[in-house]
């Protein structure tokens, strides 16, 4: 089974893009899983000028900053709707760098996070982890899913049917360049638009 995952699903996300997005992609895969990854605590990004950006789950000048703490200080808490149709998955309580948190912060953010989303899955931040977050998770009957298992972004890499783990952030298409990246192989879904 194919397994495509849309992660920071945040009260920024567009979700009637995600879902038609989502829906697609179930329309047109036989045999396929849809996970959603969320983020319950991010920050306000309404102002911003583009929609990408605005659909962005924390400032892009925090990938700057020294303090991972910055992450911290989100200031929007909540849980779009989510369709039935999908996985759900804890995406961290906060998005930040797991690694970096001692034992009992992660293990607050990944059991809250998934307790959230309702999803016994959890997706590190920035894809990051380390062996304390899969010993959480496998004391908890939580599925770590980690990146070196063979995950393939979908803004990065062309669709090949016979992958079955791709990734993506639904703000980095629009439904037009969804369709194109299963349908045409463009892979540079941003020359597109």
């Amino acid at each position: 089974m194919t397994r495509f995952r849309f992660d920071d699903i945040s009260l920024n996300t567009d979700m009637t893009l995600a879902n038609a997005m989502m829906e697609y992609t179930i329309n047109t895969n036989r045999d396929c899983e849809v996970i959603y990854c969320i983020s319950p605590i991010v920050f306000n990004m309404s102002m911003e000028e583009t929609q990408e950006r605005r659909e962005s789950i924390f400032p892009k000048i925090l990938h700057a900053h020294s303090d991972y703490r910055d992450f911290y200080k989100g200031d929007i808490c909540g849980l779009p709707d989510i369709s039935p149709l999908v996985t759900t998955a804890g995406h961290g309580i906060i998005h930040v760098d797991h690694r970096l948190l001692p034992e009992a912060a992660q293990e607050m953010s990944i059991l809250t996070s998934c307790s959230l989303a309702k999803g016994d899955i959890f997706v590190p931040p920035f894809n990051k982890w380390n062996e304390i977050t899969q010993d959480i998770c496998d004391k908890h009957g939580i599925e770590l899913v980690r990146f070196e298992d063979g995950w393939l972004s979908m803004e990065h890499n062309i669709y090949e049917s016979t992958e079955e783990l791709y990734y993506c952030h639904t703000r980095a298409f629009t439904m037009e360049t969804w369709k194109a990246w299963f349908e045409d192989g463009v892979l540079d879904v941003k020359s597109i638009w």
